[in-house]
């Protein structure tokens, strides 16, 4: 007969206390002299547990790489709701994101962000997009708490019409108003990140105008949301405690995983990280809570440094796939959480990070670089593309500059008579070509090249850009 795990480890105790009080058992009072050979159930207990603890660490780990984007949300929803903009409310920038900027990790310093969580367990809500006869580039991108990207709405989707969406929960029933389209979100809780292009200083009123006519409206106003709250999530060590694993198995409760999830989720169950019913660090024993506590000393370090396999790179510039949407690539998943929360699918965004020069050496504030793009490698798109600095904590970094990017939108750039481009990568302003320079700090550093609404040509396939090359400061002649 098989017993569950937990009843097999209280036979094995109590029959272990009853051998140990037995006459002659090690530590009873007897007169017997005649050694007593230990039963079968007392010799295997060690190993028993031994193998209790090694499954908790193997599940502990596969649970904590599963788990990372569901606590990256459950702890941003609890800070932006808390800080930004309660739910089904949208909180608009009314500036660019400077180094102070810590909403999410690898944040871009060329559109307006505005962003909002929706409660639809009570109510749809509708989103209101205006006109945009200009062509502005914007997205409203919609993620479930897995991270996974299951719309955008943008100036393509649009084709530059006002136009009303209405956003329900997957148990909705019901009826839209008239020239509202339906979208249906995975679960209740969604978190809605929206990008507005800003195309230079100047045109920053008029962007954050029309940032602000994107709005979200509840359906039944009567209806308010209940005020979803995960303070474990707050805590600072969420990533390497216990705490982790409640909040993942809240945010499992409350946004059930898809049905293909399940067979791993079972397996989860065995180690009390329960989908169901939760997390209750008191009920799983003392060989179970070793495991766990070992995996969360090792399963970060495993998420933090989880791209090999899922990146690809050339010239020292980097991509990733899959990103935005992930399926069962749980661990490309985790990494994108950690690494860049919110990435978007490459048909809106597409991304290419440097850490190295041609070379394969660190990027470091202690050198200048150069980075020239021929006419033909210039990247193509309909909207823009830039590149932005960042410091060793993957956040926007500060220069002497006071700005980190450089990107085509802004009408500045000062292009060669070829058609070509050289940007100057370095600490100080190179005389004559501040317009091309991207200031760096004085540190390590990493780049990131974005293109807003890729041309097709660009997806599907490795796309080559042009190596950063280490030269000596520019001066000019």
């Amino acid at each position: 007969m098989l017993f569950p795990a937990r009843k097999t480890v209280a036979l094995i105790l109590s029959l272990l206390f009853v051998w140990l009080t037995l006459p002659g058992a090690a530590g009873a009072q007897s007169d017997q002299k005649t050694p007593v050979t230990k039963p079968p159930f007392a010799r295997q207990l060690g190993p028993f547990l031994s193998a209790q603890e090694n499954l908790a660490y193997s599940l502990g780990v596969q649970a904590y790489i599963y788990g990372y984007p569901l606590v990256a949300s459950a702890k941003t929803m609890t800070e932006m709701t808390q800080q930004r903009a309660p739910f089904n409310q949208f909180y608009y920038a009314d500036s660019l994101a400077t180094p102070a900027y810590r909403d999410i990790v690898t944040p871009n310093s060329d559109t307006l962000y505005m962003s909002a969580w929706l409660d639809l367990s009570q109510t749809p809500v509708l989103l209101s997009v205006p006109a945009n006869p200009q062509n502005r580039y914007f997205t409203v991108q919609m993620l479930d708490v897995y991270t996974n990207t299951f719309r955008n709405v943008s100036n393509r989707s649009t084709e530059q019409q006002a136009t009303r969406y209405l956003v329900v929960g997957p148990h909705w029933k019901g009826q839209a108003p008239a020239n509202t389209s339906v979208i249906a979100a995975p679960a209740n809780t969604v978190w809605l990140i929206g990008r507005v292009e800003v195309k230079g200083e100047a045109d920053l009123p008029q962007a954050v105008a029309f940032e602000k006519q994107i709005a979200l409206t509840p359906a039944d106003a009567t209806k308010q949301p209940p005020a979803l709250a995960y303070p474990s999530a707050a805590k600072a060590d969420v990533w390497t405690s216990l705490a982790f694993f409640q909040v993942m198995t809240d945010m499992l409760r409350s946004n059930p995983p898809p049905e293909c999830d399940r067979t791993l989720l079972d397996q989860f169950a065995l180690i009390g990280i329960n989908a169901d019913k939760g997390f209750d660090p008191q009920a799983i024993g003392p060989a179970r809570l070793a495991g766990l506590q070992r995996a969360l000393r090792d399963a970060p370090a495993i998420v933090q440094n989880g791209f090999p396999g899922y990146a690809r790179f050339h010239n020292g510039w980097g991509s990733f796939s899959p990103i935005g949407t992930y399926g069962n690539q749980f661990l490309a998943r985790a990494f994108i959480a950690y690494s860049g929360l919110g990435a978007n699918v490459p048909e809106e965004e597409a991304y290419f990070r440097a850490f190295t020069d041609r070379t394969g050496r660190q990027l470091t504030g202690a050198n200048s670089y150069k980075l020239h793009f021929a006419k033909a490698e210039l990247p193509p798109t309909s909207a823009f593309w830039s590149i932005n600095v960042y410091d060793a904590q993957l956040f926007l970094a500060e220069t002497a500059g006071k700005r980190a990017s450089v990107r085509s939108n802004t009408g500045t750039l000062q292009y060669n008579p070829d058609g070509s481009l050289d940007l100057y990568i370095q600490r100080e302003a190179p005389k004559g070509k501040e317009s091309n320079w991207l200031p760096t700090p004085a540190g390590d550093f990493n780049l990131v090249l974005r293109v807003f609404a890729p041309a097709p040509s660009m997806l599907n396939k490795q796309h080559s850009w042009p190596a950063v090359e280490e030269t000596k400061p520019f001066q000019a002649r």
